[in-house]
């Protein structure tokens, strides 16, 4: 049921420290600068049974339930991915751009007008993800879907295809460059962002025998032949953070790689998690969740990522879905972890932090970030002009730490395993405590 895909680690260092003790704690990590933070969300998988993503586009009641269920975990935005996948064009012309990227996921084909239609009767918007073998025709007319019923504002970006480096066509990156350029040249007078796919690392485990970073290098210097990166701002990278590589080092190490040819470009983090896979389903554990909003926050501080999507309803982190019987969207589809088998939609430990950050914690204009190992806090200025305030502990030991927020000193206190929320004069606002 569930489909796992090879993905690079990024070996880097974390060079943050954190000492503490019950009663006081020290972070060590230098301030941000202010950024409108990240907005959450989460990629979708609609190609793996049980086919509850397409039920909801084709229901609306289903969808209405399905939408609540996307609040509830604090997504703002989705990813509607083709992947080699689908086509819109129809079954037949499905099953060839599955055969040519050797795909065998099977699932009903449904009009994009079922997933069109599910956007403009909720509150999401959504990175549209094309196939560029497909051409820009077909990219064209797909997009033009959504701009015919007003829902232009609603596309974060054309997402190019995905991983392209891993595709076991296989994708030669100057064959990929030039079919990308071709779909940004035609589209571009539509005013919509494009996000490009983009890795790094050594390892040659490519189809091609190229390792990531030479597959970037080569398809980025194909694409700026016909495209001006340097000069462009409306051409996203496209990162996908996993395991090791789910810190803000990556994307300090993506900029060095890529600054260079495309000094303005900003990043979508399309799919990401703190693990390769979920084998044991230990997205159902409190520990778990606490890793998560650990390692989110120190992402979510990084003033060039635009939003961040999981990886992937609903099999995945923030939610799963039970028939009410025997199946369950996780590994396995039983689990002595689940706690709640009622039909439906059911947040996971990492899906109440995902809520707690997209609706406060993580919702406005970041003005301090100071992380560290087991715990770190932070700022934001949210749209109605408050300041939020976060202390993250993931001790067993009460934290306590003094603050200094816009001139204004806090006395903060978060107990063991908690996320708590204040005011700016301190005062808590909300806490989410996820013992283990």
């Amino acid at each position: 049921m569930m489909l796992q895909r090879r993905k690079p680690l990024l070996a880097l260092s974390l060079c943050l420290a954190l000492l503490f003790t019950p009663h006081s704690m020290k972070v060590s990590a230098a301030p941000t600068t202010s950024h409108r933070a990240p907005a959450l969300g989460t990629d979708m998988n609609f190609a793996d049974w049980p086919h509850v993503l397409i039920e909801g586009w084709q229901d609306k009641q289903k969808g209405d339930e399905m939408a609540a269920a996307f609040h509830s975990a604090g997504v703002k935005t989705l990813r509607f991915l083709f992947g080699g996948l689908y086509s819109p064009r129809g079954p037949e012309a499905t099953a060839a751009v599955k055969k040519e990227n050797h795909r065998t996921n099977e699932y009903p084909w449904f009009p994009l007008d079922d997933f069109v239609d599910f956007i403009a009767r909720h509150d999401f918007t959504t990175i549209v993800g094309v196939n560029v073998e497909e051409g820009p025709d077909v990219a064209s007319d797909a997009i033009q879907r959504f701009i015919a019923r007003g829902l232009k504002s609603r596309i974060v970006a054309i997402e190019l295809s995905n991983e392209p480096w891993l595709n076991e066509r296989p994708w030669m990156p100057e064959e990929f460059g030039a079919r990308a350029a071709d779909i940004i040249e035609r589209l571009t007078p539509l005013g919509i962002p494009f996000a490009l796919p983009l890795t790094v690392g050594k390892e040659k485990n490519t189809p091609t025998k190229l390792s990531d970073s030479e597959w970037k290098r080569r398809m980025l210097r194909a694409l700026a032949a016909r495209v001006d990166l340097k000069n462009r701002s409306d051409i996203y990278g496209v990162l996908h953070l996993y395991a090791r590589g789910m810190r803000a080092e990556s994307v300090k190490f993506f900029n060095r790689e890529v600054k260079p040819i495309a000094p303005q470009m900003r990043y979508l983090v399309t799919e990401f998690n703190i693990r390769l896979n979920l084998e044991g389903n230990p997205h159902l554990t409190n520990e778990y969740g606490m890793e998560f909003a650990r390692k989110l926050a120190g992402v979510m501080a990084e003033p060039d990522i635009v939003a961040m999507y999981t990886h992937s309803v609903p099999y995945h982190s923030i939610l799963y879905w039970s028939n009410g019987r025997r199946l369950a969207t996780v590994i396995s589809q039983r689990d002595e972890k689940l706690t709640d088998t009622s039909r439906g939609w059911h947040l996971t430990p990492a899906g109440r932090v995902y809520s707690l950050y997209s609706r406060l914690a993580w919702n406005g204009e970041v003005i301090e970030f100071r992380g560290g190992d087991k715990q770190s806090y932070w700022a934001v200025k949210s749209d109605d002009g408050r300041t939020v305030v976060t202390l993250l502990n993931d001790s067993n030991k009460t934290a306590k730490k003094k603050v200094s927020i816009t001139g204004t000193e806090l006395n903060l206190t978060a107990p063991p395993r908690s996320i708590v929320c204040f005011d700016a004069k301190g005062e808590e606002i909300e806490r989410l405590t996820l013992p283990y």
